[in-house]
């Protein structure tokens, strides 16, 4: 008698999701000023495979929805506004990291040892911090993502969002991203999202449309680029 695979839990289905549109991102045409592609996804693989067994691996009434990731969060830990102190000493994750494939030299991936502080990072864990005294609390309800999982520079390091990028290409990331997106929506049954800026605001109208509350909150945070 053949065996039934055994469903991949709903971490595991995030990372899928979030590996294929990586894939799929990188296969696109792109502005002419990207020279550069960190996918944290990658090559900080563990200790963003970490985060998400330990707290996106169930249903979540609320969705905290980022950008991309920052230059001194994300793309160092792996962690959706993944400042390395609060990641590693709030959330309790750490692990080693590798390169990005081409890497810029005012951009380089140090990992848990970047020095350098991520701002909107702090600020929200600390909030979260404030509000529910630990992760877990924190967890059992909410969960957080970002909306795009690569990290663009220009040949000059600096960060180029996707909304900054021309409209000629920038088109067919939204409609990748969104895609995604609605699909941790629905696996994750989120009721309520809540964009973290203007453009995750914007960006999570329609599939919230599809599946969550008519109400989506905005809150604004400042983002060290």
């Amino acid at each position: 008698m053949a065996l039934i695979p055994e469903k991949p839990d709903v971490a595991q289905q995030i990372l899928q999701i979030e590996e294929q549109l990586a894939r799929d991102i990188e296969r696109c045409s792109l502005d002419e000023r990207v020279v550069y592609m960190y996918n944290p996804i990658d090559y900080a693989r563990i200790p963003h495979e970490m985060f998400l067994k330990r707290y996106m691996n169930s249903t979540k009434k609320v969705l905290f929805l980022g950008m991309n990731p920052g230059p001194w969060g994300m793309s160092q830990t792996g962690v959706p506004f993944g400042e390395v102190t609060m990641v590693k000493d709030f959330l309790n994750i750490t692990g080693p990291t590798k390169k990005p494939s081409k890497e810029h030299p005012k951009r380089l991936i140090e990992g848990f040892a970047c020095q350098k502080r991520e701002v909107s990072g702090q600020r929200f864990w600390s909030l979260i911090k404030h509000l529910y005294g630990t992760p877990e609390n924190f967890f059992s309800s909410c969960g957080v993502y970002n909306l795009c999982p690569v990290a663009f520079m220009t040949d000059t390091g600096k960060n180029l969002t996707p909304v900054d990028m021309a409209a000629a290409y920038k088109g067919r990331i939204f409609q990748l991203c969104d895609e995604a997106l609605s699909q941790v929506i629905e696996m994750l049954e989120v009721k309520t999202i809540i964009g973290i800026g203007r453009f995750a605001e914007a960006r999570a109208k329609l599939p919230c449309q599809c599946h969550c509350q008519p109400e989506l909150a905005r809150t604004r945070s400042s983002t060290a680029r």
